[in-house]
């Protein structure tokens, strides 16, 4: 287990193709003023976290990359099937100042697999693409 901030998380999750088959965990967000539908416990947990920070405005969870931008990413070292599949990234923070950063929760132990780590660099490159903050979030699973 991972701590973030004063708060202990369990179980971690990824990002996620779009449509793929989740649980689903749904609560009220203030910072939202709206419904957020998480995929894990850890996710959910996370998001409350996030309702406590004064530096956070609002989040998105499950945000779809958009296909026009994922195509001008640069392909070395990421497998084509990644490039052609809808994807959705964990978190997209809107900072109090107005700035935006995103978070992509990953588990410590999923580190040491290619592919969640292909999925992560994906991320880290379309996110960089749109010089958006980017940052992974690591618990141990």
């Amino acid at each position: 287990m991972s701590h973030w901030g004063n708060k202990l998380f369990g179980e971690g999750c990824r990002m996620e193709r779009l449509g793929e088959r989740t649980r689903d965990i749904r609560f009220y967000s203030n910072k939202n003023g709206d419904i957020v539908c998480l995929h894990s416990k850890w996710a959910r947990n996370y998001a409350r976290w996030l309702e406590e920070q004064a530096w956070v405005q609002s989040y998105q969870v499950g945000c779809p990359l958009d296909a026009d931008i994922m195509g001008r990413i640069s392909r070395a070292g990421i497998r084509t099937d990644y490039l052609q599949t809808g994807w959705a990234t964990d978190f997209v923070i809107r900072y109090a100042d107005g700035h935006k950063g995103v978070r992509e929760l990953v588990q410590r132990g999923q580190l040491k697999k290619k592919a969640h780590v292909e999925r992560l660099e994906l991320s880290r490159r379309y996110w960089a693409a749109t010089d958006t903050e980017w940052m992974v979030v690591i618990v141990d699973g």
